[in-house]
């Protein structure tokens, strides 16, 4: 008899211990359920939606953020550069390309624990669409650093490492099919501080 309720609660320690571990999984990982990665940008296109799945629900619960509805716009996030490494502030970074089609669009830089990043010198953390200076065909450069770079700069200061969030309004790519083909700026690493 005791070794009936023995394996009863070894099974049920080992049904709490994989179930917890496969949420805390899906809402640390950058793709996570209902994830939809483009390069090295993620986003969630049902998160502001009735369709969204329980993990897309608990991960923007955690993170307090109030998601895009699908007809309003859709909001990425990159967490590393195109070589796969950690965004950190010690280094400074170019945004390059072109953004999928919208009527506007906004990026913005976050520490870790969701606050907006201190500005430097121009005392913004974002930049937007309307305020660029713009290559052919729509092409855009965005340095990202501590020092001021010449061209689009988005200030940062701080210490450790931080995330982007480019949120696009009033876009078609609002659907997970429209997603998959698209193409997002690169994220390329710069110089950085010894």
């Amino acid at each position: 008899m005791f070794k009936n309720y023995l394996t009863i609660w070894i099974v049920l320690a080992i049904g709490i211990i994989l179930g917890g571990g496969s949420v805390w999984y899906s809402l640390q990982a950058s793709h996570g359920i209902g994830g939809i990665n483009v390069g090295r940008w993620t986003a969630w296109p049902f998160a502001g939606g009735a369709e969204a799945d329980p993990y897309t629900i608990a991960k923007v619960a955690r993170n307090g953020n109030i998601p895009l509805g699908a007809t309003e716009g859709l909001a990425f996030e990159a967490k590393t550069d195109n070589s796969g490494r950690p965004l950190i502030f010690s280094c400074s970074y170019i945004i390059s390309g072109r953004t999928p089609p919208a009527r506007l669009w906004t990026l913005t830089a976050y520490n870790q624990d969701g606050s907006l990043v201190t500005p430097g010198f121009t005392k913004q953390s974002a930049t937007y669409s309307g305020n660029l200076l713009r290559f052919d065909q729509g092409a855009f450069r965005v340095g990202i650093s501590k020092t001021p770079v010449s061209g689009n700069w988005l200030s940062i200061t701080g210490k450790g490492s931080f995330y982007l969030v480019l949120r696009l309004y009033d876009t078609p790519a609002t659907s997970s099919t429209g997603l998959a083909s698209r193409r997002m700026p690169a994220i390329l690493r710069g110089e950085c501080e010894q």
